[in-house]
């Protein structure tokens, strides 16, 4: 059990990385044709919640993880 959480944690933070920088290069892409002070997040907020709630997903299970292996030892 111990095992499949840690690379169940990995393989959610991979997501979320690649997420978040799908998410930012998107952003980034549309900043090139915007006039200056236009805020260009607005439309990929919900790729970068996303991208956020993985990550933190994935410290939550990170840290189920070293409290299963404390108990263990």
């Amino acid at each position: 059990m111990n095992k499949k959480l840690g690379k169940i944690s990995n393989l959610i933070f991979y997501i979320g990385l690649i997420v978040a920088v799908y998410g930012l290069y998107r952003s980034y892409i549309n900043t090139k044709g915007l006039p200056p002070g236009v805020c260009p997040i607005e439309n990929s907020r919900p790729i970068l919640f996303i991208a956020i709630g993985l990550l933190i997903l994935s410290t939550v299970l990170s840290y189920i993880q070293d409290i299963q292996n404390k108990k263990i030892e």
